[in-house]
């Protein structure tokens, strides 16, 4: 259950979403509307590290939305839920049109249009971007010495537990600091 403390509102995605999303009336009037005067949303979702600036105009939010929206490969169709954590920061939660969350497999590694090596037009070429999977972007120069799928079933969230195969216990990727 969400917490009461976070307000949050769904947004459906519907034809045209790339212009823009409206902001519920509800919402607006009762945590955005003569709550404050910053009119720039910070969204934060877990398929990256980047907070992304969107403009509200009025009770929608406009500028940098698309941008935001092409990122994380949303579709006609999908859901979005916005839950605000103050200061006009939302962490955005997707879910495709089963309304089953979005999952994102690198979230540190997410392709971000933004980015100032890319923008710059660098001529650094060490790190290639390879799609993997919905929304998801690889370097090449990224690597794994292991890895393996597991899928998370009631019992393992009843016990608390994931067992992991032996070959991922063993693996010096467990034993790497993080950088």
């Amino acid at each position: 259950m969400a917490n009461p403390h976070e307000p949050h509102f769904l947004k459906p995605l519907l034809p045209c979403f790339h212009s823009g999303v409206t902001i519920p009336l509800g919402f607006f009037s009762k945590h955005i509307e003569g709550k404050t005067n910053q009119k720039t949303w910070k969204l934060r979702s877990d398929a990256s590290y980047k907070t992304w600036e969107v403009i509200q105009e009025g009770k929608r939010l406009t500028g940098g939305w698309k941008d935001f929206t092409t990122a994380h490969d949303l579709r006609i169709g999908d859901l979005i839920i916005f839950k605000h954590e103050g200061d006009m920061v939302f962490h955005v939660t997707p879910f495709g049109p089963s309304c089953c969350e979005i999952q994102y497999t690198h979230p540190h590694i997410i392709k971000e249009e933004a980015d100032a090596d890319d923008a710059a037009g660098d001529a650094d070429d060490n790190e290639h971007h390879h799609k993997i999977s919905k929304g998801t972007w690889a370097m090449s120069s990224f690597s794994f010495d292991y890895c393996f799928l597991a899928e998370v079933t009631a019992s393992n969230l009843k016990e608390d537990k994931l067992y992991l195969p032996v070959g991922a216990t063993s693996s010096t990727a467990l034993n790497k600091q993080c950088q």
